[in-house]
């Protein structure tokens, strides 16, 4: 069987019809899902082009008898086009709105595990998985099955074990490495900890303030380990993934840019080459998520013995605070330093 074959068996559309369907602002079936779109079927109007290019990578020779090769401006051109051509695909609908009200993302209610649910909104722009293979060379993170953007529940759990650890160095007046803290805080007993270990474990105050928050934990040790774990015993705090509340592709998505201005000063092995302000800009498109989309977060917890209603709610209620004092000021994805997927303090708690 032909690759061509292959491509319209999988997708039953071939690059003339999809290339058609694009340009016209035509909405199809065969688009519903943005990260198949994104990550597949757009390909195929754009492969012809992705071969020009690398055919012009190859350098050759002028009449002049210089040296040419591609235009990055014109390269990264295609770029923004391919991520216009991703968006204008949906035709401002949103594939979600034939599901009726339900959001199949939507966490699951599960017996025996209490929940707790928070929503905040994208203080900024959100990258996610830029890192990824992509064809336009920066990827973003899809849900695997429903194909929207979304935040990994292993991503969060991250997020607020580093800023309970920046809590006790906090707490402690900096006087050790956050990483020999995290060693004593993950064993459950001081047999398998150093000795240096133990004299921290017996340092660690009874009531510890949240970063930047003025939530107090009390016996910091013990949550910790209720909420993380242990390398005895698992987490008893659920992390579930995060997703847009009211996700539509076509209004939520955009393409930024990043312009570096010294590229050639960094892929240089020479000493003579600084960063001038004579040197050519870069520009790199790239996808994004809009400021001001409302995400909804979901913890849940599964004790592992019989718990009080009132330390449930407190292990929760410390969780989340954990979790949105990390959202709101170190942020999650790719460009945190530029202030991209911090969220803001507006909360709507259900």
């Amino acid at each position: 069987m032909k690759v061509r074959e292959i491509k319209d068996l999988l997708f039953k559309v071939d690059n003339k019809e999809l290339s058609s369907n694009i340009d016209n602002k035509k909405s199809s079936s065969q688009v519903d899902n943005p990260a198949l779109l994104f990550n597949k079927l757009l390909i195929l109007k754009y492969i012809d082009c992705s071969s020009q290019n690398q055919n012009l990578t190859e350098k050759g020779k002028d009449k002049k008898g210089k040296d040419r090769g591609k235009d990055k401006k014109d390269e990264d051109v295609s770029k923004q086009k391919y991520i216009e051509s991703f968006i204008k695909a949906f035709n401002g609908k949103n594939p979600f709105d034939d599901l009726e009200g339900k959001r199949p993302f939507q966490p699951p209610e599960l017996e025996g595990v209490s929940q707790e649910s928070f929503r905040l909104k994208t203080a900024y722009r959100l990258v996610i998985g830029a890192g990824y293979p992509s064809f336009i060379e920066n990827g973003f993170l899809f849900h695997h099955v429903y194909g929207i953007p979304y935040i990994p529940g292993e991503t969060l759990k991250g997020l607020a074990r580093a800023v309970f650890i920046l809590s006790v160095v906090e707490a402690m007046k900096g006087e050790f490495d956050p990483s020999k803290i995290e060693e004593v805080l993950s064993e459950e007993t001081e047999e398998g900890i150093s000795e240096e270990a133990k004299g921290i474990l017996h340092q660690i105050p009874d009531r510890v303030n949240i970063v930047l928050d003025n939530y107090t934990i009390e016996n910091p040790v013990e949550t910790f380990r209720k909420i993380f774990g242990s390398k005895e015993r698992r987490g008893q705090v659920i992390f579930f993934d995060a997703y847009p509340f009211d996700f539509n592709p076509s209004e939520h998505f955009e393409a930024d840019i990043m312009n570096p201005h010294y590229g050639k000063y960094y892929q240089s092995q020479s000493e003579e080459d600084t960063p001038a302000d004579w040197l050519n800009p870069t520009p790199i498109h790239f996808l994004a998520l809009k400021e001001g989309i409302d995400f909804e977060f979901n913890l849940g917890l599964a004790p592992l013995e019989p718990m009080e209603y009132n330390e449930e709610k407190l292990l929760l209620e410390t969780t989340r605070k954990l979790l949105e004092v990390g959202l709101k000021n170190f942020g999650v994805g790719n460009k945190k330093r530029k202030g991209y997927g911090w969220f803001s303090d507006k909360t709507v708690g259900r």
